[in-house]
């Protein structure tokens, strides 16, 4: 039910009946906005209430004064400008921001919208509606603030941070993603697909299928690669979230651990090597006292048998059996280490050429051997005779990989490693180091072969061609001597290995 108020309930302010003129007086004076009229040369000819009040002026203060009078220093030359060209261009209407100083000096924004007035077809002044906007500006300051604070958080951050969508398309990226992967910039970066950062593209199916619903982290190490090819290994944290367009997309956190998985390879292999180090030494030992008993043996017995005895070319097969156990052991002892060293330092470019006599007797005739030298003292700490049998051991092990002859180059020079190359080099200090690097034109190896290389007893030989030793002493010797292996390969196209020592100033 509606219900009837009398004449007497009404308030007075209600009841007053306005004509069309007097209607839009009484909004303007009422209105809560800035309402003003300037004429052409800025002098405001009228002000409303509201207009007084924000600035603190009496409205009789405000009139016959010029609008620049009220605008910041700061600001003072933008307005003028602005004005001027709306008035000399005709534009109807303008919105323009500035700062404002009222009368006891606060500043505040000011947001206006200024019409051009026309009499008679004749400009004759503008008209303005503004407002105070300080409380605005300071909500999208504190914005501002927010925002850079988060884009600094993510573009200062020391692991890379991206966000895709699910067709690939990379929206966001911060810098360390793009360092990390090697592109000049994050937006180099963003020209890619996610796809053209994993080593075999179809694995980013595999990696979506892996996420639940949306905000569910999933996190997985994936193969990547950086701009110029090389592998990376990459651990990503990452989310499907709902993007802006309602779209489905991701974003993620990505760190570089393939240097922290390098070490813990290697640090995995060492305790392997130092188990079988400990097996090795008790059963070398053990065992070298059977086979000198047994090679003492059969040469009493071929000093006691006729050489016409069949009996005797028993004896003899039985003390070279005995002896190629004794060998054995020898290689034993070498992987595990428990022969009393004597480290000195040797120049590589002097004893590595001294070697060849020997390697190439082993390497045969089908084999040519070349050396390099870097004709410049390149001095190392190493027991001579590890050196010889690093050597050795690459030399035979590139003389298998070559049935149908070839050739072995043995170049000695230096390596300068940095973080570019730590990947490659695990757990090496950044510095010069002296290389020697044996490259063979042989068949190359297979994945699974490179994966195990180091392994002790590991071969891809014929049993009776090796036991598999040779590459795991190289790679002690190297390691005991402050430096690292390293190698390439590629099947039907050869082997390069680098055996990386510590360089040693001339004492």
């Amino acid at each position: 039910m509606v219900r009837q108020i009398s004449e007497e309930q009404r308030a007075p302010d209600c009841t007053v009946t306005l004509d069309t003129t007097s209607g839009l007086r009484h909004i303007v004076e009422y209105a809560q906005d800035l309402i003003y009229y300037c004429d052409l040369e800025g002098y405001f000819t009228y002000v409303n209430p509201a207009g007084a009040r924000v600035m603190g002026y009496d409205e009789r203060e405000l009139v016959g004064r010029h609008f620049v009078n009220f605008v910041h220093p700061d600001y003072r030359a933008v307005a003028v400008e602005f004005y001027r060209q709306q008035i000399e261009q005709g534009t109807p209407s303008t919105y323009l921001e500035f700062v404002a100083a009222k009368k006891d000096g606060t500043l505040i924004w000011i947001g206006q919208h200024v019409q051009l007035v026309y009499e008679d077809g004749r400009l004759s002044g503008v008209h303005g509606i503004a407002r105070d906007i300080t409380h605005q500006k300071s909500i999208e300051e504190k914005l501002r603030r927010s925002e850079a604070s988060y884009r600094s958080l993510i573009h200062g951050a020391a692991y890379g941070i991206y966000r895709a969508t699910l067709a690939g398309t990379i929206l966001d990226a911060n810098p360390a993603l793009a360092r990390m992967l090697g592109y000049d910039s994050a937006a180099d970066l963003m020209s890619r697909r996610m796809t053209d950062l994993y080593q075999r593209p179809e694995d980013r199916d595999a990696v979506i299928a892996r996420f639940g619903r949306f905000g569910e982290h999933a996190s997985a190490d994936l193969r990547w690669k950086r701009k110029d090819g090389s592998p990376i290994l990459v651990h990503v944290s990452a989310r499907a979230i709902e993007l802006e367009d309602g779209g489905t997309g991701f974003e993620g956190i990505a760190e570089d651990i393939t240097e922290r998985r390098a070490l813990e390879d290697q640090l995995r292999r060492a305790q392997r090597m130092e188990a079988i180090a400990r097996l090795a030494r008790g059963i070398a030992h053990d065992f070298n006292n059977v086979l000198a008993a047994i090679i003492g043996s059969g040469d009493l017995m071929e000093l006691e048998l006729h050489e016409d005895d069949p009996a005797r070319a028993e004896a003899t097969e039985i003390r070279k059996a005995a002896e190629r156990g004794a060998a054995l052991t020898h290689q034993l002892l070498a992987f595990a280490r428990s022969q009393a060293l004597t480290p000195q330092v040797i120049d590589l470019d002097a004893a590595v050429p001294r070697t060849l006599t020997m390697l190439q007797r082993l390497a045969g005739n089908d084999i040519a051997i070349r050396i390099q030298t870097a004709k410049t003292p390149t001095l190392v700490k190493v027991e001579p005779g590890q050196l010889e049998q690093v050597l050795l051991n690459l030399a035979v092990n590139a003389r298998e990989a070559m049935p149908n002859g070839g050739a072995i180059d043995i170049e000695v020079g230096r390596v300068t490693v940095d973080a570019g190359q730590l990947s490659r080099y695990p757990g090496l200090p950044d510095g010069e180091y002296a290389c020697i690097l044996v490259r063979d034109t042989g068949v190359g190896m297979d994945a699974e072969t490179q994966a195990e290389l180091f392994e002790p007893f590991f071969t891809p030989k014929d049993p009776s061609k090796g036991i598999g030793l040779g590459l795991s002493i190289v790679y002690g010797i190297a390691k005991d001597a402050g430096g690292t292996v390293a190698f390439t390969s590629e099947q039907g196209r050869g082997t390069v290995f680098e055996v990386i020592l510590p360089l040693i100033e001339r004492p």
